[in-house]
């Protein structure tokens, strides 16, 4: 299986979990990164639309710099 295949499946496999345990009515986002080497693009599945998906992160992102100065570094 070629690495574009093998990610679409994983990512189907853990999003087809993810959801199976959710309440209903309740979206998810998975990210997945390789820690080294290879191809260092993020993946992602979501069960939301895309537009959503990317509203909801931006919401989270700012929470979390608001709320914390974890991100310091990248400022």
């Amino acid at each position: 299986m070629n690495g574009k295949s093998h990610d679409k499946q994983y990512l189907a496999d853990a999003g087809k979990a993810i959801d199976a345990l959710l309440p209903d009515h309740h979206g998810f986002i998975l990210l997945a990164v390789p820690f080294k080497g290879g191809d260092q693009r993020v993946k992602y599945i979501s069960n939301l639309k895309r537009e959503d998906a990317i509203k909801v992160l931006k919401e989270f992102m700012i929470t979390c710099c608001s709320e914390e100065d974890w991100m310091k570094h990248i400022y």
